[in-house]
């Protein structure tokens, strides 16, 4: 489970750094914004579920987590200004990659909050492992907006918190009806995955008082 949790929580930090520095980059921030929107984005839900859950945040002790965090805002950084014109030629482009990467992060990190409660002793607690992938899977965006000065997310987008949601109910009911750690854990982050893309193309959205 260890290795489990820590592949998937790397791949969401990757991602969500990556996602988040796309977002300071294109509000036109320095380099010190840039990074630091970029670890908020990656390392923010995690911090929040542990602090929750009653532990000592995981990325206070694992050096491969700042370090994922830290990268790839540095390396999108430097991959802006060496192609200032072309990067904001191709801005369409660039905002579809960003939907991947967070796409793809809001997956691991569903998924790996809820492997995480599990570890931890909450394993029979269906409402607590929700809970802990949901809220390490928008976490990290909601701090990002807010120091943005943006609507949160998961407020606006679309089946943004609701995909998170249906990813952590998958994996434990995989596991819950006998598939594998590594299948449920698959399963999870694609439903993630396919639901955030799926939306997004076809902009599903929740109804609105006021249009």
């Amino acid at each position: 489970m260890n290795q489990i949790l820590t592949t998937l929580e790397i791949i969401g930090i990757l991602a969500a750094a990556l996602s988040g520095a796309m977002l300071a980059i294109d509000k036109k921030m320095d380099l010190f914004g840039v990074v630091i929107i970029g670890m908020v984005t990656g390392l923010g839900g995690g911090v929040m579920r542990d602090v929750t859950l009653g532990y000592i945040p995981r990325s206070f002790s694992n050096p491969s987590y700042l370090i994922a965090a830290v990268v790839p805002p540095l390396v999108m950084f430097l991959v802006a200004l060496l192609l200032q014109q072309r990067y904001v030629r191709e801005e369409a482009l660039i905002d579809r990659i960003n939907n991947i990467f967070d796409a793809l992060g809001l997956g691991a990190f569903a998924v790996g909050g809820a492997v995480v409660a599990r570890a931890v002793g909450y394993d029979g607690h269906f409402v607590v492992v929700v809970f802990s992938g949901v809220i390490t899977a928008v976490g990290g965006g909601v701090l990002r907006d807010v120091l943005l000065r943006e609507i949160p997310s998961i407020l606006k987008k679309h089946v943004y918190a609701i995909a998170a949601l249906a990813g952590t109910v998958v994996y434990y009911l995989f596991l819950h009806f006998g598939a594998g750690e590594v299948l449920s854990a698959v399963a999870g982050v694609l439903l993630v995955f396919i639901l955030r893309i799926l939306a997004t193309i076809f902009r599903w959205n929740f109804p609105k008082a006021i249009k």
